[in-house]
C-alpha cells in the first residue's frame, strides 16, 4: 500500500508560535511592537493604551495552550497595567483606551491588574479574586489552559486558577505609564 504525500508532512504534537507585530490590534501607535516584544512607549498624552492579539495569522486559542512572556516592565503602580484573556464574543466590549481594557465590564474575562508597586491582583469579570501578588521585573509569566481551567504562574509557581473558562480566548495588554507595561519574548504553544 502506498502512502499519500500528506502522510509525510503531518505535524503532530505542540506548535509554538512567536507573537509578531502584525498580530496586534488596538491602540498600537502608542506601543513599540518589535519581534515578539511589546513596549508601551508613548507618553505625550497620559491615558490607557490597550492592545490585543487579533489577526488572521495569530494562534486561535480555542483549546489547550500555554502563553508565556517576560514581564520586563515594573507594572507602573496601582491600576497602571493589566494583562489577560477574554472570550472573543466580547470583542465589541474591548476598549483600546479604557481602564482594564473594558474587561471589567465583560462576562468572560480572566486577567491580572496592577494593585501596587510590583504587585498584581487577579480578576474575573471585574471581580477581584486575590490581591498583592508580588513579582520582580524580568520574571516569567505563564498562562496555561487545560480544558476549562486557566492558570497563571510566575516563574512556574501557580498564582491563580480560573475554572469554567469560555471556549475561545483573546490575549490583551494595557499600559498607562511609558515602559511600565513592557513584555518580551511572547510565545504561544497550542
Amino acid at each position: 500500500m502506498a502512502l499519500s504525500p500528506s502522510f509525510w508532512f503531518t505535524q503532530s504534537g505542540p506548535v509554538t508560535t512567536e507573537i509578531t507585530p502584525a498580530m496586534w490590534d488596538g491602540d498600537t501607535s502608542k506601543w513599540t511592537l518589535s519581534g515578539n516584544d511589546a513596549s508601551k512607549t508613548e507618553s505625550s498624552t497620559p491615558d490607557f493604551s490597550n492592545i490585543r492579539i487579533k489577526h488572521a495569522t495569530a494562534p486561535v486559542l480555542d483549546g489547550d495552550f500555554t502563553w508565556t512572556y517576560t514581564q520586563v516592565g515594573n507594572g507602573g503602580g496601582n491600576t497602571d497595567s493589566s494583562y489577560g484573556f477574554y472570550d472573543i464574543s466580547e470583542d465589541s466590549t474591548f476598549a483600546s483606551q479604557a481602564y482594564q481594557q473594558g474587561m471589567n465590564s465583560m462576562s468572560a474575562s480572566y486577567y491580572i491588574n496592577m494593585d501596587g508597586g510590583l504587585t498584581f491582583q487577579t480578576v474575573e469579570d471585574g471581580t477581584v479574586l486575590a490581591s498583592s501578588i508580588s513579582f520582580s521585573t524580568n520574571d516569567t509569566f505563564k498562562w496555561q489552559r487545560t480544558g476549562t481551567s486557566l492558570k497563571w504562574f510566575i516563574n512556574d509557581t501557580e498564582k491563580e486558577e480560573w475554572t469554567s473558562v469560555s471556549a475561545t480566548l483573546r490575549f490583551c495588554a494595557s499600559g498607562f505609564t511609558p515602559n511600565a507595561a513592557n513584555i518580551a519574548d511572547i510565545t504561544c504553544v497550542t
